[in-house]
């Protein structure tokens, strides 16, 4: 699928399972929103993105079936474009997604989230290369590990010698719900400049038993208190789009994941 974006707004795309590939290209100086539901495929699905000079775009990847999913993306910055990019991990198949992005001129910018829920293999691979200077990156990741789950983290910042008053930040948040896991977070900081900003932070841990405590105290069950902190854990995603019908879809199909109704 070959995909020209040309018109501001709010789209939902979904992609077929024989698509195997789709390229995207943002116009100058648009502001667009896309939702991509897709589906595990047990195949590679390939993946370019580019933005044009000035060009904002939000993109939710939104992975909606059990099978396996390998999906391979690249991005291209433009001047001052800015890409915001969303991965939805909760269903109970395998995933593998790998994330390039290229920030080539100078005010580019690219945040990366993702919300994952981990009964099977879950791993994340993010590089973002600062080619020149004046560009930024952020990440943030948020996964639930589940009984036997396995969840792996790399995520890249590279700043180049010349790429000045450049930043890179990243934070990882990972909740285990049992003793019984292999998470893995890997926060790498390739830096070759002296004048930028970059950081990395990393939570990994079980729930705080406190809390579970107070929820349970107001007549929850332990599971349905898991379930409620695991909603707020990974909520935040749902702030990429003012939609309130979307956000309202995304907060069920968490809920009904963890339980917390049918």
């Amino acid at each position: 699928m070959e995909l020209h974006v040309s018109t501001s707004g709010f789209q939902v795309i979904t992609l077929d399972d024989n698509e195997t590939q789709f390229n995207l290209h943002v116009d100058k100086h648009l502001n667009v929103k896309l939702a991509i539901p897709y589906g595990g495929i047990e195949a590679l699905r390939t993946s370019c993105i580019e933005l044009e000079e000035g060009a904002s775009l939000t993109i939710l990847m939104k992975n909606v079936k059990q099978q396996k999913n390998m999906l391979n993306q690249q991005a291209v910055l433009h001047k001052d474009a800015i890409l915001t990019i969303a991965y939805w991990e909760i269903e109970d198949g395998a995933s593998q997604i790998r994330l390039d992005v290229q920030l080539m001129e100078s005010g580019a910018q690219v945040m990366v989230r993702s919300a994952c829920i981990a009964k099977e293999q879950k791993d994340f691979y993010v590089k973002c290369h600062h080619e020149v200077a004046h560009t930024k990156s952020q990440m943030e990741h948020y996964a639930i590990v589940e009984d036997e789950g396995n969840y792996r983290m790399e995520a890249i910042g590279k700043i180049v010698k010349g790429a000045h008053a450049s930043e890179s930040h990243q934070t990882t948040h990972v909740l285990t719900l049992s003793d019984h896991h292999n998470s893995e977070v890997v926060p790498v900081l390739y830096i070759d400049e002296n004048d930028v900003k970059a950081s990395h932070a990393t939570t990994l841990g079980q729930p705080d038993e406190n809390q579970l405590y107070y929820l349970q105290s107001r007549g929850l069950s332990r599971s349905q208190a898991l379930g409620l902190l695991t909603v707020g854990y990974l909520m935040p995603i749902s702030d990429l789009f003012d939609d309130a019908t979307y956000h309202d879809e995304m907060k069920n199909e968490i809920e009904k994941r963890v339980g917390l109704h049918a």
